[in-house]
């Protein structure tokens, strides 16, 4: 090839370009201080710069959502300082309010009115909001968390803040857990509440103070005078200290038969009595509670001891279980005239230890045909037979009735969790069913225990509804039974019948089972065009009925207008039709719509039947709901080995005071604790 000028030129032009090219490259980057200012330039360098930049940018973000999370709980920080303050402040003057010697009603009143304030502070407190974001009310921040009657409307979600890469971290604290937590390290504890005195020391003529019963103590100091009646102390004076107390004349003495009920930390009810001599210890009867509860020589699941205040004592072993409760009361035979003795006025010994009915003893106590020990006073509780309760008195008790509401005392707890029951909760998860008792309710399988409520006794709902009427609801939980072939049952259906008190045999306002609907997607045979069901109506089985299908009844029952029910016999026969079901359930749907425009009954955060009069500030609806044990509410032999179910549901129970217990309820422990000051 023949090089020429022209082409030297054009090569020194292009190598000239070149390096303008490469040297304002350069110059560029130098200025951008960048190694490539364009993606093609490098894809690597692209690539990588591209990601760090998203990772800086989602830094920067991060950054900015941690510090609003920080200042958020730096807010959540001081307010909770604030609230244990307040929580400080109201625990000096609840302490100022039980030294009781030191105060006049005046005084007192003064105290529980400071009290009152304090609490409404401590609401005002959980309700801060800082930028319009409550701080208590979990993910609902636009949501006032506490109401003024304590109730908490927030829940239980934690918000999150991206702290890295698929990372979150929870920064504030749900109000759920704050104020109706549950702290599982904590162990239930209950009390009697009557202080027991050494009624034998108060006959000592030297003493000048009452003494209070120790654990060394007899069972006789406990009785003192009263193993003689009135008449006899009338006559004859009271028992002399020293000549009717000597070694011999204790052992002549009767013994003391103790009757216990209640529900044992596993969850299982049971009802037993037991015997103790006139010179047992009152040591011997805190074992025998504890044995009637469960504890055994090798292992005991609760302790069982006397306070500073002579009270009886029962902790929970097991830390975080809601279940133990008990009643207890004594019976002793008493000395009495021989007129007495000879009309049957007085009860021997024989006769306390055969007692099985609890209204047959309640009598007998209420007469005076025996003397009753006490242990747990009883408050204003009322029966359903308008009496004032008495310390025999357990489960067959009003409701209590404050302003427009009326509610259950004792919380229904799932067993298998310690979880307070719903609406959707079923009765059978509750119930305190065992099958290693004698007569118990489960079955006589031992692998199967508390699986089943079929053979549970009756379940009655009194109610005085709010227009007057008093309605008697009869439960059977087995009312209808479905067999196979061989005879063999295969399902049961609770029945329900209602009656007008005072009930008479036979008559009856309404006699059903509990109906539900489900979607039902199986087509109508030879139906033009082909079509579902839908929802269709069927019976609710024993073992899931819920306290829905409890509460909507409780509903119907306190309007006390069964409208459409009202003079129906539903076919409560296996052989029902659909036709039937259809009918029984519209029937009962549309009297529970028109009686919820004025009565709602729900389950509330505490497992707590709770009913609501809509209709005014205060209702006059009463409702009591116990089971029917025919008569045999303790077993017939005397022993805590001897044990029956009793009763496996209890709503409103005359037991031992809870003094702890693993969850809370802030507001309403604040309430009871102000309540207990204005009353003195």
């Amino acid at each position: 090839m023949r090089i020429t000028n022209q082409l030297q030129n054009r090569q020194n032009l292009l190598n000239y370009q070149n390096s303008a090219v490469k040297n304002y490259d350069s110059i560029e980057k130098l200025s951008a201080k960048m190694k490539i200012t364009r993606p093609y330039e490098d894809v690597g360098i692209y690539v990588d710069a591209t990601r760090l930049d998203y990772e800086a940018t989602t830094l920067e973000q991060i950054k900015e959502a941690t510090t609003k999370a920080s200042e958020f709980a730096k807010n959540t920080d001081q307010t909770l300082n604030d609230f244990v303050d307040t929580l400080d402040s109201f625990k000096v003057k609840l302490i100022q309010a039980a030294n009781s010697g030191e105060h006049s009603t005046t005084s007192r009143v003064a105290i529980a009115n400071d009290l009152k304030a304090m609490r409404e502070q401590l609401v005002s407190i959980s309700n801060t909001a800082i930028n319009g974001q409550y701080l208590f009310s979990g993910t609902a921040v636009d949501t006032k968390p506490i109401s003024f009657d304590g109730s908490y409307n927030g829940n239980d979600n934690n918000i999150q803040v991206l702290a890295g890469s698929n990372l979150t971290v929870p920064f504030n604290i749900p109000g759920e857990g704050l104020f109706l937590g549950r702290d599982n390290d904590y162990a239930k504890q209950v009390t009697t509440n009557i202080t027991l005195i050494n009624k034998h020391e108060k006959l000592n003529p030297q003493s000048t103070n009452e003494e209070y019963i120790r654990l060394t103590d007899e069972i006789y100091k406990l009785i003192g005078t009263d193993y003689w009646n009135s008449t006899k102390m009338g006559q004859d004076g009271e028992m002399n200290y020293t000549t009717d107390f000597t070694s011999d004349k204790v052992a002549a003495l009767p013994p003391t038969v103790f009757f216990m009920q209640g529900q044992r930390p596993s969850g299982e009810s049971f009802s037993t009595k037991f015997e103790l001599s006139a010179g047992a210890k009152v040591s011997d009867l805190l074992e025998q509670m504890g044995r009637a509860m469960g504890n055994t020589d090798t292992n005991k699941v609760v302790e069982v001891s006397i306070n500073k205040d002579a009270q009886i004592q029962m902790t929970n072993l097991q830390n975080g279980n809601e279940m133990m409760s008990f009643s207890l009361f004594g019976l002793t035979a008493q000395q009495g005239t021989a007129q007495q003795q000879q009309l049957g006025l007085l009860w021997d010994t024989n006769k306390i230890r055969g007692a099985t009915s609890l209204p047959d003893i309640e009598v007998a106590a209420r007469l005076g045909f025996v003397h009753l020990t006490s242990f747990i006073g009883s408050p204003n509780y009322i029966n359903p037979d308008t009496l004032a309760a008495s310390a025999t008195d357990y489960d067959k008790l009003n409701f209590a009735t404050k302003g427009a509401t009326v509610q259950n005392n004792s919380s229904q707890i799932v067993r298998k969790d310690n979880s307070f029951a719903t609406n959707a909760t079923r009765l059978s998860e509750v119930a305190g069913l065992s099958s290693g008792q004698i007569g118990a309710v489960g079955g006589g399988n031992p692998n199967a225990a508390g699986t089943s409520l079929a053979n549970a006794d009756n379940l009655i709902i009194d109610v005085t509804a709010k227009n007057g009427v008093q309605l008697r609801a009869t439960i059977d939980f087995d009312g209808t039974k479905v067999q196979n072939q061989n005879g063999a049952v295969i399902a049961t259906y609770p029945t329900i019948t209602i009656q007008q008190k005072p009930v008479q045999q036979g008559q009856a306002i309404y006699r059903g089972n509990f109906y539900k609907t489900f979607w039902n997607e199986q087509l109508v045979p030879n139906a033009n065009p082909p079509r579902q069901i839908g929802n269709q109506a069927m019976r609710v089985e024993t073992d899931d009925l819920s306290f829905k299908e409890i509460n909507d009844m409780l509903t119907i029952l306190a309007n006390g207008d069964l409208d459409k029910m009202n003079g129906k016999a539903v076919n409560i026969a296996a052989n029902i039709t659909q036709q039937e079901l259809n009918n029984a359930y519209a029937d009962f749907e549309d009297t529970f719509l028109q009686a919820s425009v004025s009565v709602e009954s729900t389950m509330n955060h505490r497992g707590l039947i709770t009913l609501k009069d809509k209709t005014t500030s205060v209702t006059s609806i009463k409702i009591a709901m116990y089971q029917d044990h025919g008569g045999k509410d303790y077993p017939d032999a005397v022993g805590t080995e001897n044990t029956k179910s009793a009763s496996v549901l209890s709503f409103n129970k005359n037991d031992a005071v809870i003094i702890d217990r693993p969850s809370i309820d802030l507001f309403a422990d604040l309430d009871d604790m102000i309540e207990a000051v204005f009353n003195g």
